[in-house]
């Protein structure tokens, strides 16, 4: 295994909520123009600024922007596996118009197209970059039943999941499919809550529709309250992914570490998955607070049901697990994590 060290060089975070003036309390955009000196009151008395300012009031953009220093040092005795130094960044612009109990909602973010990561290299002469769709999703919540979303398209992830861990998922897989998220409240202090999503892998026009290659899953999980400042959430998942000795996914990017019929040349997916993937996934994760310093303590288990082989027919290891701890919480300015 080799040794990997990723510097954050500088992080630049731009997040735009619903376009009002700061610190100006409930007053509509005309009146502060006014205010400001910008426009008469005649002026805004001829336009319709109310109006106006409620139809922004239903759109949210937000994005950010990371530069990164990363270093790779390999023990290795393959010629390729050499140490590797590359700056990176990742760009991400996203936005969401409601309309009523309808949400919709798209992002755009940099990379190659790769499914677990936005990052884009620094190289190519100063290249131009692409700009990739990352999201584009319906969701439904009604206003009297909140207990209740659904949601279509290429969207954030609809499993629970914890930030610290991607034994199961990373952080950056944007599924694409639908999915149904249930929640009910068991007294003050906890709920229940159900994930339900069909997930389309791969579709393969010239095949039969048992060929298809998709992903069930289902969790069911708890989050509780026990005291103030103590907040505990326990889940667990099912994944049923069909097919997956059908094609080789027709991935743009080739994810490592799945064994195929054919081992694939680098960079390359030729080659059927060896194994079917019946992976059951519990998640745990405590958050406390020591002192005012938030802390958070999160794992994963997860166990391949249908019983792995390797190339040879061999069984092969069918568990997982990784946890983590995150100190410190950063989700506003002057804070840290």
């Amino acid at each position: 295994m080799g040794r990997r060290m990723a510097v954050l060089a500088g992080v630049l975070v731009a997040c735009w909520a619903s376009p009002t003036f700061a610190g100006e309390g409930s007053k509509s955009l005309d009146e502060l123009l006014v205010e400001k000196g910008v426009i008469s009151k005649d002026e805004a008395a001829s336009v319709q600024g109310r109006k106006f300012a409620a139809w922004v009031d239903r759109v949210t953009f937000s994005g950010d922007l990371r530069l990164r220093d990363e270093w790779f040092w390999r023990d290795s005795t393959v010629a390729a596996d050499t140490d590797r130094h590359r700056l990176r960044a990742r760009l991400r612009l996203a936005s969401e118009l409601k309309m009523q109990d309808l949400t919709v909602g798209i992002r755009f973010a940099s990379g190659t197209g790769e499914q677990t990561s936005t990052n884009q290299s620094f190289d190519n002469l100063s290249g131009g970059k692409s700009l990739w769709i990352d999201r584009a999703y319906l969701r439904w919540q009604g206003s009297s039943s909140k207990w209740l979303t659904l949601t279509g398209g290429k969207m954030p992830n609809p499993f629970f999941t914890v930030y610290s861990t991607d034994a199961m998922w990373d952080e950056e897989v944007n599924p694409e499919g639908v999915a149904e998220n249930l929640t009910f409240a068991m007294g003050e202090t906890a709920s229940l809550f159900v994930n339900l999503a069909q997930i389309v892998l791969d579709e393969d026009g010239t095949g039969a529709l048992s060929t298809d290659q998709w992903l069930f899953g289902q969790q069911l999980g708890v989050t509780m309250e026990p005291t103030k400042g103590t907040k505990a959430t326990l889940a667990a998942a099912y994944y049923n992914f069909t097919s997956t000795a059908y094609g080789n996914f027709g991935q743009f990017y080739c994810n490592p570490g799945n064994t195929r019929v054919t081992p694939p040349p680098t960079g390359a997916c030729s080659g059927a998955l060896v194994n079917d993937y019946n992976v059951l996934d519990v998640t745990g994760h405590v958050g406390v607070k020591a002192g005012g310093l938030p802390i958070a303590v999160m794992g994963d288990y997860l166990v391949n049901t249908a019983g792995p082989t390797d190339g040879a027919g061999n069984e092969t290891k069918d568990n997982a697990y990784q946890a983590g701890v995150i100190l410190g919480k950063a989700a506003e300015a002057k804070t840290w994590e």
